[in-house]
């Protein structure tokens, strides 16, 4: 599945600046993936990876289909050229990226908004990887097609946080038992995003059955 010469695209795991970087598969053995100096996509310059980092990394194969894994910087190497080497995935933590439906899970997320200098703090009501809808407050209003930035704190099982950064367009608004629950569309988040909260709502689908088991 993996081959050298393959492009990647990584994101770290914990990516609150919401960089991204491209990085070519350069040598593989069992248990390490070596790639050239990561490129950062916003402004063309060699990143340096510190050991220990860890990374949402994205490929495409010829067929057009998408992966995503998790990984972690291990070292460098000096070969003919300088690599960087990151951990091996299991198989059955490559995770293909599913675009044609997405699943929305009832979740209470942080959501911070960032629109017209300002930033307002909301609490989610349901999440996709194709959009999300908050619980208004008096703080702020919003203009049907208006555009944000959203900041968004995912906690996943394994106990961190994952961060998403995202754009998003303001769709509608609607009433529910009192309160005004404002639904955003995301503008074109990247496959290493969407997979990261489609990663999420599969943890959370879990939770919520295991739940409704004990009940």
């Amino acid at each position: 599945m993996l081959n050298i010469g393959m492009t990647l695209t990584l994101e770290p795991v914990n990516n609150q600046a919401n960089e991204k970087f491209k990085s070519r598969i350069v040598e593989m053995s069992d248990k390490l993936i070596y790639i050239d100096y990561p490129i950062n996509i916003a402004n063309d310059k060699t990143t340096f990876l510190v050991n220990g980092t860890r990374l949402n990394v994205a490929f495409t194969q010829s067929d057009r289909e998408s992966y995503s894994f998790q990984t972690e910087v291990k070292g460098r190497e000096k070969g003919v050229i300088p690599m960087v080497a990151l951990s091996f995935p299991e198989a059955e933590n490559i995770f293909k990226i599913q675009r044609r439906k997405y699943v929305r899970v009832e979740a209470a997320l942080d959501v911070a908004v960032k629109k017209d200098g300002q930033t307002f703090h909301f609490v989610s009501d349901d999440l996709s990887a194709g959009g999300v809808s908050f619980i208004l407050n008096k703080s702020a209003e919003f203009q049907n097609g208006e555009e944000m930035d959203l900041f968004i704190v995912l906690p996943m099982k394994s106990g961190e946080n994952q961060y998403v950064k995202l754009k998003g367009k303001f769709v509608r608004t609607k009433n529910r038992n009192g309160a005004q629950i404002a639904s955003v569309h995301f503008i074109e988040p990247t496959d290493i995003q969407q997979q990261q909260i489609m990663r999420y709502s599969f943890e959370r689908q879990l939770s919520m059955k295991q739940k409704e088991r004990v009940l």
